[in-house]
């Protein structure tokens, strides 16, 4: 009787590894993040992190927290279904309460996306990031002062992103010319009875560092379909495009300066 139980004592010890080993092996990977922040590496696989679209972009928030000697971070991104990049963001608990992000400007100019793939029938998704955060200042002294950045980069992948029924309108804006393309980032609105003219105005920023500014004497958002003449030479149904030609700066506040700005005297100009 002893000699049978050291035998099967080992028997089954390693009848019991090899399962576990094979339910690692076979583990489906329904999604998953490989993120490198300067140095440190991190990779999650099936765990608590949202990939879900809602209105035309889709959004990724992960809350990292193993453990006591673990780092504790919060690492935020938005991207369009066509692969536009929109935010990104990293707050990192314990060393600083300040977060990290994309320019609030000329996001393109910091970061790239690439190998973006997204089948909205299957809601599979997958895309390769890379670029530099800006620590986020709101303190206006400092706005012009170049602040602390961050590498990051990584990989996403998801097979089963959670889409929601959109109930908005989303304006969008986009163009290109032989030497830009204005992809729409975001955009504001602001309407003012007091003016004589052009009393509604639009703002579209795009993702590359510049702005279109579309006035006009009525909403357009009332128009029927169809074609209408803006341009740089009327008061009324007037279009402008400007550059951003500030530092990178990260505020959360999207503040506009005039001094930030320049006016492209000549749209025509893009086109050559």
């Amino acid at each position: 009787m002893k000699f049978s139980v050291k035998i099967l004592i080992p028997y089954f010890f390693i009848l019991f590894l090899s399962c576990d080993k094979d339910e690692i092996t076979n583990k489906v990977i329904e999604q998953s993040i490989d993120l490198q922040i300067e140095n440190e590496k991190f990779k999650i696989v099936n765990e608590s992190f949202v990939v879900n679209e809602n209105c035309n972009t889709i959004f990724v928030s992960l809350i990292y927290d193993k453990g006591k000697n673990e780092p504790h971070f919060i690492f935020e991104l938005a991207i369009t279904k066509k692969g536009i990049l929109r935010k990104v963001s990293y707050t990192r608990f314990g060393e600083s309460t300040s977060p990290f992000d994309t320019p609030d400007f000329n996001l393109k100019g910091l970061f790239t996306v690439d190998n973006f793939v997204y089948d909205e029938s299957s809601k599979n998704l997958s895309f390769n990031f890379s670029g530099e955060l800006v620590k986020v200042e709101t303190n206006t002294p400092l706005l012009d002062v170049p602040q602390k950045r961050k590498k990051i980069n990584g990989k996403i992948i998801s097979n089963k992103v959670k889409a929601t029924t959109c109930t908005s309108f989303i304006s969008d804006l986009h163009f290109e010319t032989n030497n830009l393309t204005f992809a729409t980032n975001f955009n504001a609105g602001s309407h003012d009875p007091n003016l004589a003219a052009n009393q509604y105005n639009f703002r579209f920023f795009s993702n590359n560092g510049y702005r279109a500014i579309i006035k006009s004497k009525v909403d357009l958002w009332n128009l029927d379909k169809g074609t209408y003449t803006f341009d740089q030479n009327t008061l009324e149904n007037r279009i402008d495009l400007e550059q951003y030609v500030g530092i990178f700066r990260a505020t959360q506040l999207l503040w506009i300066r005039p001094q930030d700005w320049k006016k492209i005297s000549n749209i025509r100009e893009l086109y050559h």
